[in-house]
């Protein structure tokens, strides 16, 4: 789930409610953030880095304290961003990570002005072709991009788990589809891992399940947003009984020419 489904849906009051006060709006930690920033060699001193749909900002924090360089952070909600920089300024990066409240779709930067261009489990808003093509555009030469993306991890997925993907992101594929579209479109390999159980429960699904507890009593008599309340914990238990079959996948990558 992120947090980006709630754009132009019924509802969309309710969707960002739920992520209030959360420290991610999607699968993700730590670990997996540094793990993925290691592939990268030859890196600049200060690299400039952009993160490309942050949410509440967890991994910019983190970027900013293992790179030495500065973040550009963009997201179309401005409460994350605001909750982004008070934690920064909480864990003493404020002065090397800037905000920016900008859909992804609209972005105006120069061509080839990152060194980094990140984005955890954002890009398929625009599809996951373009959204490589973007990063591509932004990204300097020899410069790298790191992004996550949901796959199938399954040959037989059960039907189930296949009608929820149908409905929220029809474009899933395997792996190995990703690694075909990123050889496609000009990137150069250079690692690439599945997130483990962790990174979907410990910051996102266990503080989301003690979210969704306070909000369908807040709104127990709220058809609507117990709808979007009911959804969300659907998602939860899709992954409980089928997290084998799917996940998110890290791919870090290199543009060579």
């Amino acid at each position: 789930m992120s947090h980006k489904k709630g754009e132009n849906v019924e509802g969309m009051e309710y969707f960002y409610e739920m992520f209030e006060g959360l420290p991610r709006a999607g699968p993700g930690d730590n670990a997996s953030t540094r793990r993925a920033f290691g592939a990268m060699k030859n890196l600049p001193p200060r690299p400039l880095i952009l993160d490309i749909g942050c949410g509440p900002g967890m991994q910019s924090i983190e970027l900013a304290k293992i790179s030495g360089g500065r973040v550009m952070a963009i997201d179309n909600h401005q409460p994350f961003l605001d909750a982004l920089e008070t934690e920064a300024k909480k864990q003493g990066v404020d002065d090397r990570i800037e905000t920016k409240n900008v859909s992804m779709l609209d972005l105006e930067f120069k061509d080839e002005t990152f060194d980094i261009v990140w984005s955890e489990g954002a890009l398929y808003i625009m599809g996951f072709p373009r959204g490589l093509r973007l990063c591509r555009q932004l990204v300097k030469k020899s410069g790298y991009v790191a992004v996550t993306e949901a796959v199938l991890l399954s040959p037989h997925p059960p039907a189930p788990l296949m009608e929820f993907w149908e409905k929220e992101y029809p474009d899933i594929k395997d792996v190995q589809g990703n690694l075909a579209m990123i050889e496609q479109e000009g990137f150069s390999l250079q690692s690439h891992f599945t997130l483990p159980a962790a990174s979907w429960l410990d910051h996102f699904y266990t503080p989301l399940q003690r979210r969704l507890a306070v909000l369908t009593e807040k709104y127990r008599d709220n058809e609507e947003g117990l709808n979007v309340f009911r959804s969300a914990q659907k998602e939860i238990d899709l992954f409980e009984r089928y997290s084998d079959c799917y996940g998110y996948h890290f791919f870090i990558m290199r543009k060579d020419r």
